[in-house]
């Protein structure tokens, strides 16, 4: 469900696939490059193997994990030659196995889009060379094998026989967000707590979709218990980090000064606004850093907070509020999170 979302809802990495569609549906090969995992690439392979069948349906959609094949092009000769045709092969005569399948006009390859996948890394150069030499080869042959060569977390020269595609040119952290913000979406809770539960979920996740959709998925209770949700949801997917507990707390920070602090910045500035002219009448005071402020706008929730306290400008329940406030920023300023009930209890979320 969640990996169909991705491919073929959200907007950039479907986008990403109808680009892909329509440079192979040209007959031209490409080089796919991925700089981290693949997020369900079963499911990426399905949906562009059916936006190709809509486009032309001459062609059929081979995936192959080539993680074992040592030689490239003996590989592609034994999978797409007859053993009739590969004992008409001599290298001698036909030079590598690439010029010989390039040359074949029986081979099913040449109905074929073929998609090559889990390629080594030590192996990427080997296989885009071995797939450049056989299309250098199919220059003068009317029909030939289309190629989609996947790469993760690795790079090769380019050639002007493969179209490069970079999936990061399409797909950001931005995706990442919408698409943990369409699977809560229809969660009973604010708005601001559906943005801060899908911020923790991607910054656990360092934007990997696959593992901050799982996170996601736990819905309120990741930002309850973030720390206890995440290493469940590690462990039962076998995803392996060195410091976790780190990970998730500066996650969560981050997530909070990025979606929290603003608001208590908003705070301050609408008390100050309200009760500037009060305010103004003990003003100027002097900073911790010996600067005056003789300014209300200008002044700190700290320094607010003392003049209130000390004036009695505003009235109680305000003040108690305002301490709250202070003490919430306070805890950010010092690499510190809020919990999750200090964060209600303050309608930060």
């Amino acid at each position: 469900m969640t990996g169909e979302l991705w491919w073929r809802r959200l907007v950039n990495s479907a986008r990403f696939l109808d680009d892909l569609k329509d440079t192979l549906a040209d007959d031209k090969s490409v080089l796919l490059l991925f700089d981290t995992d693949i997020p369900w690439l079963d499911i990426m392979t399905e949906t562009l193997e059916q936006k190709l069948a809509d486009a032309n349906d001459n062609r059929t959609f081979d995936v192959l994990d080539v993680s074992k094949a040592d030689d490239p092009g003996s590989y592609l000769m034994k999978r797409y030659c007859s053993k009739e045709e590969q004992k008409k092969y001599w290298p001698t005569t036909h030079g590598s196995p690439e010029k010989f399948l390039a040359q074949n006009k029986v081979t099913p390859l040449n109905k074929r889009y073929v998609c090559l996948t889990d390629i080594k890394p030590d192996d990427a150069f080997k296989w885009a060379s071995s797939v450049v030499e056989y299309l250098e080869n199919c220059e003068d042959v009317h029909e030939h094998g289309v190629f989609i060569i996947i790469l993760d977390g690795m790079n090769v020269p380019g050639s002007k026989h493969l179209t490069t595609f970079r999936y990061n040119d399409y797909v950001t952290d931005y995706d990442c967000m919408m698409l943990c913000l369409t699977l809560v979406s229809d969660l009973k809770c604010s708005r601001a707590e559906k943005m801060y539960l899908c911020e923790v979920a991607s910054n656990i996740a360092h934007n990997n979709v696959e593992l901050a959709a799982m996170l996601a998925s736990r819905r309120t209770n990741l930002i309850q218990n973030p720390y206890n949700v995440s290493a469940k949801v590690f462990e039962e997917n076998e995803v392996k980090v060195t410091n976790l507990k780190e990970r998730v707390r500066m996650a969560v920070w981050e997530a909070q000064i990025k979606l929290v602090f603003p608001k208590i910045e908003n705070f301050r500035a609408d008390l100050i606004r309200k009760y500037e002219s009060k305010i103004s009448r003990f003003l100027p005071i002097k900073s911790s850093n010996n600067d005056v402020v003789d300014k209300a706008t200008d002044l700190e929730i700290g320094q607010l907070y003392f003049i209130c306290r000390s004036q009695k400008i505003i009235d109680l329940p305000e003040f108690e509020m305002l301490k709250k406030m202070r003490d919430a920023r306070n805890t950010l300023a010092h690499w510190e999170a809020l919990s999750y009930d200090r964060l209600t209890e303050i309608n930060l979320i």
